[in-house]
């Protein structure tokens, strides 16, 4: 059996963290001892963990280094500023405030959390393990800036995209044999399975629209709101639903007010299982801004459900427009002309699902990447 050890932000908050829940279920027993060493105590999705897992909460000598060790201690514009040894110093300081003792040495130490954060760092030179692996989450390269040095330990760097690998390596060539794709695994029976649970769905008789994310800039809802005051101008009859929370919450319900989209665009909340509302929706809307892997689009197409999503790289790895899927401009205008053009043609709508279910997703390949990092 191997010893695995992950490092990661938490059990809650967002895709990277289901990803990362997912991985574990998806790793047999019997192969990988796993520890799990985690910055924050949120455990929003540990309900999902189905695997004994060995928790290990990282722990500090100092309240002001524990406050630093999100990545989000760093906005990109300072982030685009700060020189290399600004960084090194940075996390060398809290580095030296952890006071875990880990005196194992592991077959295999994974960076799950990734973006350039004290993780990446403390691993590389902390850990002790045989094969070393980091993740890439975004196609936003600017966050590996602060990790450039600690990079070298690392014998693989996944991108759970291939469009988040070519954006890393355009930025970083001299790493790119150090690359690869590692596609976020996803338990496509339990998606189907959950979705036959009995949920009671607000729906209304109307053309019903299903978008489900974090209420942030990064997922696109303030176009979507606006695509929706376009929509209902042209006078459709659709109920869009937003699933999920965030820092954007009352910002996106006044831009809802201003429009007068009380009645078409519902906010219901966060959902620990969305996989209902999604399977009984007429399309699923993902208008996303820019996204490492969309894992909403993989329970999407799991489901067989019309889609329709923006037009961004590692959107277009999954959806093959007017196949299986559809494909919007990242604008309002464009994403209510599709939404139009899909609502008036329920036969091309059915096209795309027959295909999804005649081609279902297979995740099996992707294990076998731990074996040979």
């Amino acid at each position: 059996m191997k010893e695995l050890l992950i490092m990661a932000k938490s059990l809650g908050g967002g895709g990277s963290e289901v990803a990362l829940i997912e991985l574990i279920n998806a790793l047999p027993e019997e192969l990988y001892n796993i520890t799990l060493v985690l910055l924050d105590s949120d455990n929003e999705y540990a309900y999902r963990l189905k695997k004994n897992v060995n928790i290990v909460q990282l722990t500090f000598n100092s309240s002001f280094a524990k406050s630093l060790v999100s990545m989000y201690a760093f906005p990109a514009k300072v982030l685009k500023k700060l020189s290399v040894n600004s960084f090194i110093a940075y996390y060398d300081f809290i580095s030296n405030c952890v006071t875990n003792v880990f005196e194992k040495t592991y077959d295999i130490a994974i960076d799950f959390y990734g973006y350039g954060s004290f993780v990446t760092a403390f691993l590389a030179t902390k850990i002790q393990a045989k094969k070393k692996a980091t993740w890439l989450h975004d196609e936003k390269p600017y966050w590996m800036k602060s990790v450039q040095k600690y990079l070298c330990e690392y014998d693989k760097i996944y991108g759970v995209s291939q469009a988040v690998v070519d954006a890393f390596c355009r930025e970083y060539p001299h790493y790119r044999d150090k690359a690869a794709v590692f596609y976020n695994v996803i338990d496509i029976e339990e998606i189907k399975r959950k979705s036959e649970q009995d949920e009671i769905i607000p729906f209304k008789e109307s053309f019903n629209i299903v978008t489900v994310g974090r209420l942030t800039e990064q997922k696109g809802y303030d176009i979507a709101i606006k695509a929706a005051s376009i929509l209902k101008k042209r006078k459709i009859n659709f109920a869009w639903y937003a699933i999920g929370g965030g820092r954007d919450e009352k910002k996106l319900k006044k831009l809802v007010e201003k429009y007068c989209l009380e009645n078409q665009f519902v906010f219901l909340g966060r959902k620990k299982n969305p996989y209902p509302y999604m399977k009984h929706c007429d399309l699923y809307v993902q208008p996303s801004r820019h996204e490492g892997y969309v894992i909403t689009l993989v329970e999407a197409r799991a489901l067989c459900l019309p889609i329709l999503s923006s037009d961004i790289p590692s959107a277009r790895e999954q959806i093959q427009d007017g196949i299986n899927g559809y494909v919007a401009e990242l604008s309002a205008e464009d994403l209510a002309d599709k939404i139009e053009y899909l609502y008036n043609n329920p036969s091309q709508r059915k096209k795309t699902v027959e295909y999804l279910k005649e081609h279902p997703i297979d995740f099996s390949t992707e294990l076998l990447k731990l074996e040979i990092i």
